[in-house]
């Protein structure tokens, strides 16, 4: 099922902000998604996968922690794409001057595909990044390198690279579009998430006729 990349991006956002992830982050998460369903690629389902893993994890077991030169790990062992996505984005002008970042054990590395598209855009320069046998190259757009799209989509893998591109000539761009597809699953999935940030009836919801009850004129 299609749906608009829109309703992909609210329904992403509402679902990370009800699998515990802060506004900010949550609303990050909705982009991540909308980008990656622009481009033909799986951002929902990833994303629904990411939730699941995650759900009930402390945010300090995800994030990114530096124990050596440019190399990233978790205290829980293994990285948030969403939350190293952040840091990458604030590494930006790191990545542009030619230091490499080496992530440890990463879950669904593809959701870092936008926030590394962001930090190309903060300071044009063109980046590479590398798991498993795929190699993705973001200049003012994406190349995927020929892959297996197992591993494009992996829900973990060991290890991720980023680093400056080297010049030359790269396989054709990712055509965006403006419609991105859910799966039935994925969509249920997304929506149990979701559902944990309304507010539960009260009597007194009731009786103050809060909500839209049965017609929005809005």
């Amino acid at each position: 099922m299609t749906w608009s990349l829109n309703e992909i991006e609210t329904l992403s956002r509402k679902a990370a902000r009800g699998a515990g992830l802060s506004w900010g982050l949550a609303e990050e998460a909705g982009k991540t998604t909308r980008w990656l369903s622009a481009a033909g690629l799986p951002g929902p389902q990833v994303l629904a996968e990411l939730l699941i893993r995650n759900d009930g994890a402390d945010y300090d077991t995800l994030c990114p922690l530096e124990h050596s030169e440019g190399h990233w790990t978790a205290k829980g062992g293994t990285l948030c794409p969403l939350i190293s996505g952040a840091a990458l984005c604030d590494s930006a002008a790191r990545l542009a001057s030619g230091d490499d970042l080496h992530l440890g054990r990463t879950a669904c590395p593809v959701l870092l595909l936008p926030y590394l598209a962001a930090a190309v855009g903060m300071t044009g320069t063109r980046l590479t990044v590398t798991w498993r046998d795929v190699s993705i190259t973001l200049d003012a757009e994406t190349h995927i390198g020929p892959h297996d799209p197992d591993a494009l989509n992996a829900a973990v893998v060991d290890a991720v690279h980023i680093t400056r591109a080297e010049t030359g000539e790269l396989t054709a761009p990712l055509t965006p579009g403006n419609r991105g597809e859910m799966p039935a699953e994925t969509a249920r999935q997304l929506t149990a998430f979701a559902r944990r940030t309304y507010a539960p009836a009260t009597s007194e919801s009731r009786l103050s006729g809060a909500g839209a009850g049965l017609t929005d004129n809005d």
